[in-house]
């Protein structure tokens, strides 16, 4: 009985971490740090970065701007050398 309840209390963990991930919005511009907050984006960042001949250190990572397509799809756009800065409700931007 305890393993049921633990294995229950584990999977609602892990369906929680599912629901509260999201992906980009469709015509969005993103900093990669953003598309990290959002969802799981890491991987499809450095694919992304090395598909356009871009280093893939954490600091190319975080500070590119991404175009979102459909289906949460991202293509990279720029590397941001003086930062990538939130755009509150709008695209974000290089600084």
């Amino acid at each position: 009985m305890v393993q049921l309840a633990t294995f229950a209390i584990a999977f609602t963990a892990v369906l929680s971490g599912f629901a509260s991930a999201k992906s980009c919005k469709n015509g969005g511009v993103y900093c990669g740090t953003a598309l990290i907050q959002r969802g799981d984006y890491h991987d499809d960042i450095v694919t992304q970065l090395a598909a356009h001949s871009q280093p893939t250190d954490e600091t190319h990572v975080q500070q590119s701007l991404f175009g979102c397509g459909k289906g949460g799809q991202i293509t990279f756009r720029e590397y941001c050398s003086k930062g990538c800065v939130g755009g509150d409700k709008k695209d974000d931007y290089c600084s």
